[in-house]
């Protein structure tokens, strides 16, 4: 990137070759990890500056911090590593300031070719119109609408896309940055980036006069100085009926780019052959590279999966590896990190439709874990698929058992004699052809197709007989309703819930309370970590939930359950893809704990709970002083918050106040009285 000019200064694009650069102006090389700034001996003291913030916000913004500035003076500071970037050797002679050009006629230049387009339908007619030229400023671009800025001068065309804009603003605004190029007559390398409200990149930003950072100071704005307002904070439930829109990712490309892919084994790379390409273990972690085309040029994404089960030495190789890797290309790769079941579109694309989790993986590298390599080899296999599409669909190797199985979901089960694929009564068309795609990754053998309740005995047989498993309401008569998950914690001073997307199991949180909503049912989770008064407010929350929920449910219509960690029922598990029974409940089904709750080998452990009886039982759950000042707690009282349990009367005479003014106080003062009344 060139930087040059004497008030307004200009960033502009250019060819990565020694022969842009004059001793008159600052250049930025950013190469990835290594971001360098090249002064030129007579370049101002503005330009420097410029340059500098330049690379700040590449560091900070595009690498999230993850990248070395280099600061080279011409002439006085060792730029070896510099030249070496470029691929080509350092010049004998670099460009003179004179030879540069001349600042303002530069400016001027650049300034007559810089143009902004607004795109909006708000008149009922998608229309297209410029905005202005240089100079540009923020409040030039409406959050309703679209926009083209034009910079092709600087090598780049961009379409903005507000955050309020239609969906008619958003595919126009591409579809026209990409004809400005024909139109005009731009060079086809001339690049066309899109670019979201919020996530301007720094050299957008730099066409525009001024752009006030989010944390910028404001005038009027709370200083340091300001003595702090405390605001009691309290949550909504009806909040939770909204639907929050979440952008779509664009995908770099359609998925048929040029994809080598290897596995860690012993801290070292080892190939995979391309006949396994889509084929994980849960237990390894892979690194990948492809590669695509853009506008004529190559470009790199690094991908490196984690398996769930995967060993912390695999995981840091893999993360080294896609380092080296990206280093190989010249620092040109976007290096992305997947952990297991939280895949990217893009990701499960380049598979087609046939990614495969399969149980087991490699042993760990250190000799000194007592860890061996696991694989299923007993020829029955049963793996679960979910996905509708070939951006959103896998399969994932699960216990081949029948409490495994569920109504919503397809099943592929695999036995040393036959092949069967399984149709949950739920679920779609389009995951039966989804299945049958992804059923030629698993296993070549013909299948026999089965729906549900017409199972043959020796399907029965080969997962060890017949057993319950989830056949919810939900999931058979109302498919097309997508469950809801929701973590609900006071961990921020005050309660809320917060909505979880595109949940697996790693989501419950076991120091929070989680809400799952598959209308029907609702569940309350609660983790062993849970304070009680996020148990108490979380049940509360699940009860005015469905008093406000406006498509008229009602509690006395719907099944509202609190469950406890480590004993979730076949309905709650089964809106978990691949749901781990060696997590929390040692492989034992439900059935199997309950079974040990009967026979008392379990402890305390109940199953499912009513809501109502579960917030009768924590609401009436108060004791007097003497008892909460005891040698002995009683059962399920949290030892750091006693108050809470604290009957009124007591509450009044020892806080000197009533519970409700508690509540309403900040931090501090609660502890101060907490201590006062020796209740800490």
């Amino acid at each position: 990137m060139h930087i040059k000019g004497r008030r307004n200064i200009r960033v502009q694009e250019v060819p990565l070759d020694p022969a842009a650069l004059n001793s008159g102006d600052v250049f930025v090389l950013d190469a990835g990890r290594e971001v360098f700034q090249w002064n030129g001996s007579e370049a101002s003291r503005i330009e420097k500056a410029k340059g500098l913030d330049v690379t700040k916000q590449i560091r900070d913004q595009e690498r999230s911090g993850n990248a070395n500035i280099h600061i080279i003076e011409e002439g006085r500071d060792s730029d070896a590593l510099f030249w070496e970037k470029f691929g080509k050797p350092k010049p004998k002679k670099i460009k003179t300031a004179a030879e540069g050009g001349d600042d303002d006629a530069h400016a001027r230049k650049l300034d007559g070719q810089t143009k902004l387009y607004r795109i909006s339908d708000a008149g009922g007619k998608l229309k297209i119109e410029e905005v202005a030229g240089r100079p540009l400023t923020r409040e030039m671009l409406d959050t309703n609408d679209a926009y083209i800025l034009d910079t092709a001068s600087l090598g780049s065309i961009y379409a903005w896309i507000g955050k309020g804009a239609s969906n008619e603003e958003k595919l126009h605004s591409w579809k026209e940055a990409q004809e400005f190029i024909k139109a005009k007559g731009y060079p086809n390398h001339t690049q066309v980036t899109r670019v979201v409200e919020g996530g301007e990149t720094p050299l957008f930003k730099q066409n525009f006069q001024s752009w006030p950072e989010k944390d910028a100071s404001k005038p009027g704005a709370r200083t340091s100085t300001d003595k702090p307002k405390f605001i009691k904070r309290t949550f909504s439930s009806s909040s939770m009926h909204t639907i929050v829109a979440r952008d779509k990712i664009p995908m770099p490309d359609d998925g048929k780019g040029e994809l080598q892919m290897w596995r860690v084994e012993k801290f070292e790379l080892v190939e995979v052959p391309k006949s396994q390409y889509g084929h994980f273990y849960g237990g390894d972690s892979y690194v990948m590279m492809y590669t695509y085309l853009k506008n004529d040029k190559k470009m790199y994404i690094v991908y490196f999966w984690q398996g769930l089960k995967s060993s912390q030495d695999e995981k840091g190789a893999s993360a080294l590896w896609a380092v080296k890797k990206d280093e190989e290309v010249g620092g040109e790769a976007v290096q992305v990190r997947v952990v297991q079941n939280k895949e990217p579109p893009h990701f499960y694309l380049i598979f087609k439709g046939r990614m495969v989790i399969h149980e087991g993986g490699r042993a760990s590298g250190f000799k000194n874990i007592n860890d061996v390599d696991r694989a299923d080899t007993d020829g029955t296999r049963l793996f679960q698929i979910r996905g509708t599409t070939d951006f959103n669909t896998r399969a994932i190797q699960v216990p081949e058992k029948a409490a495994s199985l569920n109504s919503g979901d397809t099943f592929i089960l695999e036995s040393p004699k036959k092949v069967w694929l399984w149709f949950g009564a739920g679920c779609s068309g389009d995951e039966r052809e989804m299945a049958k795609n992804i059923s030629k990754a698993i296993s070549n053998r013909e299948y026999e197709i089965l729906m549900e309740g017409k199972e043959t005995a020796d399907f029965w047989a080969a997962l060890g007989g017949k057993a319950s498993y989830a056949n919810s309401k939900a999931a058979i008569e109302d498919a097309t309703r997508d469950p809801r998950l929701f973590q609900c914690s006071n961990a921020r001073g005050y309660f809320y819930v917060e909505e979880i997307f595109d949940f697996d199991q790693e989501d419950l949180i076991e120091e929070d309370v989680m809400l799952l909503d598959t209308y029907y049912e609702i569940y309350v989770w609660i983790g062993k970590g849970a304070k009680p008064e996020e148990k108490k407010d979380a049940l509360k929350t699940a009860m005015e939930y469905i008093q406000t929920d406006p498509s008229g449910r009602t509690v006395d219509g719907t099944v509202m359950m609190q469950l406890k960690q480590g004993f979730e029922p076949p309905n709650f598990t089964c809106h978990f893809h691949a749901w781990d029974p060696e997590k929390w409940s040692k492989g034992k089904s439900y059935d199997e704990l309950k079974q040990e709750i009967a026979a008392g080998n379990a402890g305390d452990a109940a199953g499912p709970v009513a809501i109502s009886a579960a917030l009768d039982k924590i609401t009436t759950a108060k004791y007097s002083y003497e008892i909460l000042t005891g040698a002995t707690l009683p059962e399920g009282v949290d030892a750091n918050n006693k108050e809470a349990y604290l009957n009124d009367a007591d509450f009044h005479k020892y806080f000197g106040c009533s519970r409700s003014e508690y509540n309403g106080m900040p931090k501090w003062k609660q502890s101060n009285l907490k201590k006062k009344a020796r209740l800490y």
